[in-house]
């Protein structure tokens, strides 16, 4: 499931780094800005689009689809076409478990870290931390809009490339949103797309590992499969 040593430790380095980066340089400026903005306001465009990002939006219909597809009965008229189902159920099925397993993640790490929210800064510490606490306040770090919004962008990524950058992008804005309406710190919206994002990678390289729905080319690549009898 495991990529090759050298690609691996070179994705928790950059992590690594990014992450450190943030912290101890963009997350004193953010908070210059953030003492005298305004990040209650209910017009503002950061607030208008930040629960874009929200999970419930893809584990409701993805969730849906699952149910009808498990309850209903489909006959078809030729094999290929029930491979071609199979293939679609595992699609949506991926959808599913990769946000809320990721998501499952975040609150586990919000949980463990116990970092102070912006809105609740008291100006001792940038890294106020109260694990385990089960307060709104403590739980910054990292972000879990932006885990679901990397976590959407690499899924994109794996189904269809073309497209991604477009996602990369949306999942880009959902990150500065959540900056933008005082929720989370550079660090931890950072974190937020590196967890969603490498979660859904090393899950894909799990599914492929077994030969379901991804598949591993000759040079080791992560290959989204096609059904049998499709075009």
């Amino acid at each position: 499931m495991l990529p090759d040593i050298r690609i691996l430790l070179a994705v928790i380095c950059t992590v690594l780094i990014s992450i450190g980066l943030m912290y101890f340089y963009a997350d004193p400026i953010y908070m210059e800005w953030f003492m005298v903005s305004n990040t209650d306001d209910p017009d503002s465009i950061y607030t208008k689009t930040t629960d874009l990002a929200q999970s419930h939006l893809v584990l409701v219909p993805t969730g849906i689809i699952i149910l009808l597809i498990s309850v209903f009965k489909v006959t078809p008229a030729f094999r290929n076409e029930l491979t071609i189902w199979h293939h679609r159920f595992m699609m949506v099925y991926f959808i599913f478990t990769t946000i809320a397993f990721s998501g499952l993640l975040t609150l586990l790490l919000k949980n463990i870290f116990g970092r102070v929210r912006p809105n609740f800064y008291d100006g001792a510490s940038l890294w106020q931390s109260f694990p385990f606490s089960g307060e709104y306040g403590f739980t910054s770090f990292p972000s879990g809009h932006a885990t679901t919004a990397g976590a959407i962008a690499m899924v994109a990524y794996l189904f269809i490339p073309k497209v991604s950058p477009l996602f990369a992008l949306f999942a880009i804005w959902i990150a500065i949103t959540r900056l933008g309406v005082g929720a989370h710190y550079p660090a931890d919206v950072t974190a937020g797309l590196f967890v969603g994002a490498i979660f859904t990678w090393l899950y894909a390289r799990s599914f492929a590992r077994k030969r379901l729905l991804f598949r591993f080319d000759m040079q080791g690549k992560l290959m989204l499969r096609r059904p049998y009898g499709s075009r």
